[in-house]
């Protein structure tokens, strides 16, 4: 009897320890929330009292086109999922995601859970190029697992240096190397990470942080719909 008792404790410890250092407050928080923030009252589930909370920026919905010139709609495609968006200007597939490619290539299972968005531009008169790349099956990517969209160049240059690296007043360095970096979005829209991705050491982190950003979510929502259950 203790034997067994030994035994299921060496084997759920190790997830144990993972859960607590992802679901806990370490010293060193793991895949913080970026952008601007604001500080709002709200009523407290359990008390009904108006209780100070944080309400954090979030990637506003947009439309543009698919290969083959489908029409895309990011709450339909991306609302409640957690993705990574790649902006990849004019002639830089090659530059930008040769590490990632290869990596992808070699280590397919770590991108079990990993969404991509590949952002590019249409040609001058707002259409998808003939020629234009679907990279959900030049990386091997399954069709849910990585999307292809085109927009104007005015859209591109618009959504990402708006939306998705937008500068926030209570840092005093912007948290991306470049504009190029592929930036984490969490199921609730937020940022959580910016990633050169021509470096294999980010490609890594970036893997890891989806890793954590999943479980953290998924232990979040599993302990909101228990309370949810327990006042029913």
């Amino acid at each position: 009897m203790k034997k067994a008792a030994l035994l299921s404790a060496l084997l759920f410890f190790p997830g144990l320890i993972y859960i607590f250092f992802a679901l806990g407050t370490p010293k060193v928080l793991r895949a913080p929330i970026y952008g601007p923030r604001e500080v709002i009252q709200r009523k407290d589930n359990k008390s009904g009292n108006l209780v100070t909370d944080t309400s954090y920026y979030r990637i506003p919905a947009f439309r543009c086109l698919t290969t083959g010139g489908l029409s895309f709609n990011s709450t339909d495609k991306l609302d409640g999922r957690l993705y990574i968006a790649v902006f990849l200007p004019p002639d830089s597939v090659r530059t930008m995601l040769a590490i990632l490619a290869e990596d992808i290539k070699l280590n397919r299972n770590s991108y079990n859970y990993s969404r991509f968005v590949f952002f590019m531009q249409t040609d001058t008169a707002g259409k998808v190029p003939a020629n234009a790349p679907d990279m959900a099956k030049d990386m091997k990517l399954g069709v849910d697992t990585a999307y292809t969209v085109f927009m104007s160049a005015t859209q591109f240059d618009s959504l990402k240096t708006q939306c998705y690296y937008v500068n926030d007043p209570a840092r005093k360095k912007d948290p991306w190397q470049t504009t190029t970096d592929a930036v984490l979005i969490d199921r609730l829209g937020r940022i959580r990470g910016y990633y050169n991705i021509r470096y294999a050491a980010d490609v890594r982190k970036m893997k890891e942080d989806v890793k954590h950003v999943l479980v953290r979510d998924e232990g979040v929502q599993t302990l909101e719909q228990s309370t949810v259950e327990q006042k029913r």
